[in-house]
């Protein structure tokens, strides 16, 4: 499979869109991101160089409806957000490595790495 590297964290590609719209990339057991590179889905500008991508979601993988909840309150004080139903765990469908998952906006390529990077130590 292809790497690609976001925010200075390499990943895994996992999947691609039939049209090459988007592409689902693994940062670690708990991120997946979606990315676009020609943002024809409309989501909010959160360019980044090093992949490419005019814009991502977060996707966050979580073990339960409390967890998520937690998580949740974490992205809205960094500026992150949900839509709708979005932000209610569902079955996972992005993070494979958890039961559920939240889908997030807003968050930049930074701050999304950085999180990696302190998971990873």
């Amino acid at each position: 499979m292809d790497k690609v590297n976001f925010a200075g964290v390499e990943g895994q590609v996992v999947e691609t869109s039939p049209h090459g719209s988007y592409v689902v990339v693994k940062l670690s057991d708990r991120i997946s991101i979606v990315g676009t590179t020609n943002n024809q889905f409309n989501w909010q500008e959160m360019p980044d160089a090093s992949s490419g991508f005019d814009s991502f979601i977060t996707y966050i993988g979580v073990r339960s409806k409390a967890e998520a909840t937690k998580y949740l309150a974490v992205v809205a004080k960094v500026g992150g957000y949900t839509i709708k139903k979005e932000g209610e765990a569902r079955k996972a469908k992005r993070v494979k490595d958890f039961a559920f998952e939240i889908k997030v906006r807003g968050l930049s390529p930074e701050f999304v790495a950085e999180v990696i990077r302190c998971k990873q130590k």
